[in-house]
């Protein structure tokens, strides 16, 4: 008996360890309507970080001690998360989506005017790139910075010790709207058609991979979104259909795929890589899906609020937090039993961007 209850007072203590450390994160979730960064700690709203620029579309990168975000009317900025403060604020385009860090330097991939400006990390400009299109999927590799030209349908490769276009290529497939690195590939994601590209950034060859019938456009763009690449896999939301695809980067062919409820947006994986998280467009915008990334099986489907927008997972990967948009809220999920474990009133929430434990 003692042996017994000496158990389950162990097992109650490790979860409320866990429920702690979870707490104990913090998190960047973007206000849309405002345009404001809203910190989340200790599942509670403790304050707003004010004027990021216009809300419609931000993005937040972490870098050794700072974060960065970029707005969809292309200010960047630069965040000091211990005081949540912003301390280099630019404005770098008119319209922008997308960016990315290495770790000198910040690509910021330009809707309009149609270029790709990289900086430094103090926000001088060191090279402005003319492309003639509206840019998208911009990675940094080494040497090299990557991006698409969504209405060229191209990819360049810009050398970063000179900053001068090395490759340019083209025909890479219809409407490209996004991309990702694994290894040494550069994956290219299309809005039209089930295929996606790989473009191998050590011998820039390129080639478009297959991986099933063509899809119709489900009415909001599908992303890879983040940690969609595990064990040499790709886990790709079908374009048009309501499904995951899972395609083997070696081989390039498709080696699994999983029914869902509906349309799926973002497909993200749970830092210790046990769950795959997914949300939707559509009639299921108000759910999220859970499922066992080992066996690729379903969960739990959860109603999770009105119309869940983003993701993430906390940092041992037992709780998911989601943006309720319409709800005004983050809703809390406990990963283990699907409970909702907290709202915290967020004003029309949408992405979510967790600090890194070592920043806090």
């Amino acid at each position: 008996m003692f042996y017994i209850v000496f158990t389950l007072s162990a097992a109650a203590l490790f979860i409320t360890i866990c429920y702690k450390q979870a707490l104990a994160s913090k998190y960047y979730v973007v206000e849309r309507a405002s345009g404001s960064l809203g910190v989340i700690s200790h599942n509670r709203l403790k304050g707003q970080i004010e004027r990021i620029g216009n809300g419609t579309h931000i993005i937040v990168y972490f870098g050794k001690r700072y974060g960065y975000a970029i707005s969809r009317n292309g200010y960047l900025s630069k965040i000091d998360t211990a005081t949540d403060k912003i301390i280099i604020q630019k404005k770098v385009s008119l319209n922008t989506v997308d960016f990315c860090l290495s770790k000198k330097l910040i690509a910021v991939a330009d809707y309009k005017p149609e270029n790709v400006v990289i900086l430094n990390k103090e926000f001088k400009v060191l090279k402005t790139v003319d492309t003639g299109s509206r840019n998208i999927g911009v990675e940094f590799y080494k040497n090299y910075l990557v991006f698409e030209l969504m209405d060229k349908d191209e990819i360049w490769v810009v050398n970063l010790n000179n900053f001068k276009v090395v490759k340019e290529i083209k025909h890479i497939g219809k409407f490209p709207i996004d991309a990702l690195i694994s290894g040494h590939d550069y994956i290219a994601a299309f809005l039209i058609g089930q295929k996606f590209g790989v473009l191998n950034l050590k011998t820039l060859n390129y080639h478009i991979v297959d991986y099933g019938k063509k899809g119709n456009f489900p009415g909001q763009i599908p992303h890879y979104g983040i940690y969609s690449v595990f064990n040499d896999s790709a886990y790709i939301p079908a374009v048009g259909e309501k499904k995951i695809v899972v395609v083997n980067l070696k081989t390039e062919k498709e080696t699994n795929s999983l029914k869902l409820i509906g349309y799926p947006i973002f497909i993200i994986f749970s830092p210790n890589r046990k769950t795959i998280a997914v949300n939707y467009t559509g009639s299921e915008h108000n759910y999220l899906t859970l499922i066992d990334a080992k066996d690729l099986k379903v969960v739990k489907n959860i109603k999770a609020g009105k119309r869940i927008m983003f993701m993430a997972f906390s940092e041992n990967g037992g709780f998911i937090y989601a943006s309720d948009y319409f709800g005004n809220s983050v809703n809390v999920f406990s990963v283990r039993n699907g409970k909702e474990v907290a709202v915290i009133p967020v004003q029309s929430p949408s992405g979510i961007f967790r600090v890194p434990d070592e920043l806090n």
